[in-house]
């Protein structure tokens, strides 16, 4: 059993030492997870960030993936990791989401820490549109891979609504899971 683990940008747990998650299984997140939890897949969406990266050579201490459109401008460099497809929709932390698609296919179980799924709180047309289109890009990724379980770690709340009909998603605690697996 293939066991991966996504790493949410807000997930903050400083009590969790790095190697525990990486004895677990691969470890996903955007290039702002690197630095506190070592990630060994970091995911760049932003061309400039992307450009940045590369300078410093960060494809060297781990697997950077930027988007394929990208990789020409930043001059073709050796050892740097591809991903297709563009986001139309306006939303926050589009690496989580890019990571989903990434290892839905080679993953039979993949943990999510730090993921926040709860409705929009704010009364901002547009913050609330960027959070349902988060939402709704997420649900799609959880009902593309249905033979993908899921899991959610520490999450605040029951899952929206949308998500009853799915059977391969659910809620756990780090904890839980921690006891399981180490």
């Amino acid at each position: 059993m293939k066991i991966s683990i996504i790493i949410a940008d807000n997930f903050d747990h400083p009590d969790i030492d790095p190697d525990v998650l990486s004895n677990i299984g691969s470890t996903w997140g955007s290039w702002r997870t690197w630095r506190t939890w070592s990630t060994d897949n970091v995911i760049c969406y932003d061309k400039v960030k992307a450009k940045e990266l590369v300078t410093r050579a960060f494809q060297a201490v781990c697997n950077l993936y930027v988007l394929e459109t990208v990789y020409a401008e930043i001059e073709r460099p050796t050892g740097v990791k591809l991903f297709a497809g563009e986001f139309p929709e306006e939303f926050d932390n589009i690496e989580e989401v890019i990571a989903m698609h990434l290892v839905a296919d080679s993953a039979d179980i993949v943990l999510l820490l730090g993921y926040d799924l709860t409705d929009p709180t704010t009364d901002d047309a547009y913050e609330k549109h960027k959070r349902n289109n988060y939402l709704a890009a997420f649900s799609s990724v959880v009902r593309m891979h249905p033979n993908t379980q899921w899991v959610i770690l520490d999450h605040s709340d029951n899952l929206p609504d949308n998500f009853g009909d799915c059977e391969n998603i659910s809620c756990d605690t780090l904890s839980n899971v921690l006891n399981l697996l180490e």
